[in-house]
């Protein structure tokens, strides 16, 4: 037994029934306006150059030996406080003061700024013998010490202990060998 299909009949479509039309210009009707096509175009473009020129501009502003140079009062976690004489062409001090702020140790540092990464050797030391400065300079050591720049004003060495720079010292003097040993507090 066959089934015969019956053709439905037509809608009629009445007035409350009725929808408004799609506008032409949408993604389901026909093809998009040039002013959305033009806008897309923009922010495409706008991202890309972005993403081009976001690495140029902080490459651009990455510290250079220049700004860091000059007398830092440093705190570590194993120091109480530090000085760190930093010199642009490399050369510096770096100075130890036990809690009353007298002087306990330094060392003369070489260093190096690469983009964010700070190298750093020890050589002479430094240290307070009976209200004197004494110098020992047996040469450069061996080991470097590297740093990584972290906020722009903390040090982080490759073991994760960190070095804070939290000011400039504007009235430091370098301590000389066989003059008067420094002291922090005053």
């Amino acid at each position: 037994m066959k089934f015969l299909r019956c053709p439905s009949p037509p809608r009629v479509i009445l007035p409350s029934d009725h929808q408004a039309p799609l506008p032409d210009n949408t993604l389901t009707r026909g093809p998009v306006p040039r002013s959305v096509l033009l806008t897309l175009l923009r922010v495409y473009l706008a991202i890309l150059v972005l993403f081009l020129l976001l690495p140029l501009a902080a490459a651009a502003q990455q510290p250079d030996q220049r700004s860091w140079a000059g007398n830092w009062l440093v705190v570590s976690e194993r120091d109480q406080q530090l000085v760190w004489q930093l010199n642009e062409d490399g050369s510096g001090f770096a100075y130890g003061f036990l809690p009353n702020g007298k002087l306990s140790h330094g060392f003369a540092i070489n260093w190096r700024l690469d983009g964010d990464r700070v190298s750093v050797r020890t050589g002479a030391s430094v240290r307070c013998s009976d209200g004197v400065v004494a110098v020992a300079f047996t040469g450069w050591s061996a080991a470097t010490l590297n740093f990584a720049i972290v906020d722009g004003r903390n040090w982080l060495q490759a073991n994760g202990s960190i070095l804070s720079f939290q000011r400039r010292l504007h009235k430091w003097s370098t301590p000389r060998a066989g003059g008067e040993c420094p002291n922090l507090a005053t």
